[in-house]
This record gives C-alpha cells, structure tokens and sequence, in this order.
C-alpha cells in the first residue's frame, strides 16, 4: 500500500467519523427539543465541528433530518430487538408483572429524557424527512414488540401495546406523573381484559 493510498483511507475514515458525529449530534437534537431546532449552527455546536462541515457532508437540512430520524428510529427499534431477545431465552411460566416489564422495556426509552423524547415524538411531523423515517422504521419497530408479545402469549397486537404506552406517557407527562407506573397499570388493565375474555 502506497503512502498516497493510506492517506485516502485514512481521511475517508474520518469524513465518515465526522458524518456519523454530525449525525448523532442532529438524532440527539431531534430528540431532546424537536426537529425545529436542528440547524447546521446547532449541530455543530452539539458535535463540536465546524458550520461548514455540517454542510460538506449532506444535500442539506433535510437530509441531514431524514439521516437523524433513521438513526433515532433504529435506536428505538434495537433496544426493542435486545428485549425480544432476552424473552426468547426465557422458558416457563411468566408472571404478569415481569411480562408487562418486558414490554415496558421494549417500548420506553431508558436512557434519554421521557420529556424530550415525546415532545420530539409529537414535533416529528411537522419535518417530513423525519416523520418519512419514523414511518419507514416503524415497521422493524413494530415487529419487535411483537416478538415478545409472541413469546408471552399475549394475542394482541404490537401497534396497540405501542400505542397505550405512548398515551400513558404524554397523560403521566402531561399530569406530573411516573410514565413507567403509569404504562403498567394500564397494561395490567389490558391483560385482565384479556383473562376475563378467556374465562
């Protein structure tokens, strides 16, 4: 290898650190204030680069929005994989409360603002870049859920389940309320609903 060749590879591997940090920068944005408040000025301030870079690597704002919303959306759908992952190991009868733990696992997010994600969540769609990822990236979403609901018997579907967190989340939120006991027990009413039918 040329010392002309390694000195590409290099700089190729840094535009591609700096595009995947800008990146970041814009997801965590997104989440934490809404799409609004994404400008090149403010990623880069958030990834630490220059204005120019936020421009060098991306068409444009939209772009660099629609490049957020797929990373944000994968995030949220990989968190949900490692859930389904964890309850496939499991054999043996499961309790009702550590079921509807699971699926608390899969659908809140636990490592970032519950405020911001949500207030991000409602202002997706007024970005069409990023609500066009958020619908696209919903599907690999939607099918984790429903592997653990799969997996603990529960016959409804992941789209509800998603849905009743959600709601529980912007009520407690909204109310000053904890979001996670507030999902629960609207879960626990939703499988009490689905013994009952059973009986």
């Amino acid at each position: 290898m040329t010392t002309e060749t390694a000195d590409s590879i290099a700089s190729t591997r840094r535009g591609e650190e700096r595009r995947r940090q800008i990146v970041e920068a814009a997801a965590a944005i997104v989440s934490e204030e809404g799409p609004g408040a994404v400008t090149h000025r403010s990623v880069a301030a958030r990834a630490g680069c220059s204005l120019s870079a936020t421009t060098y690597y991306f068409s444009g704002l939209e772009d660099l929005l629609g490049r957020a919303g797929e990373l944000n959306i994968s995030r949220w759908a990989s968190r949900a994989e490692r859930v389904a992952e964890t309850v496939e190991t499991l054999s043996g009868p499961i309790s009702t409360d550590a079921a509807i733990g699971h699926l608390l696992n899969a659908t809140l997010p636990r490592d970032v603002s519950l405020s911001g994600h949500y207030a991000g969540l409602i202002h997706a769609g007024s970005s069409v870049p990023i609500s066009r990822a958020y619908r696209t990236g919903r599907s690999r979403l939607n099918s984790a859920v429903g592997r653990v609901l799969a997996h603990l018997g529960i016959g409804v579907p992941p789209e509800l389940v998603i849905s009743i967190v959600d709601g529980a989340a912007v009520s407690a939120l909204s109310e000053g309320r904890d979001v996670r006991e507030t999902a629960s027990a609207l879960l626990h009413q939703l499988a009490e609903k689905l013994a009952g039918t059973r009986r």
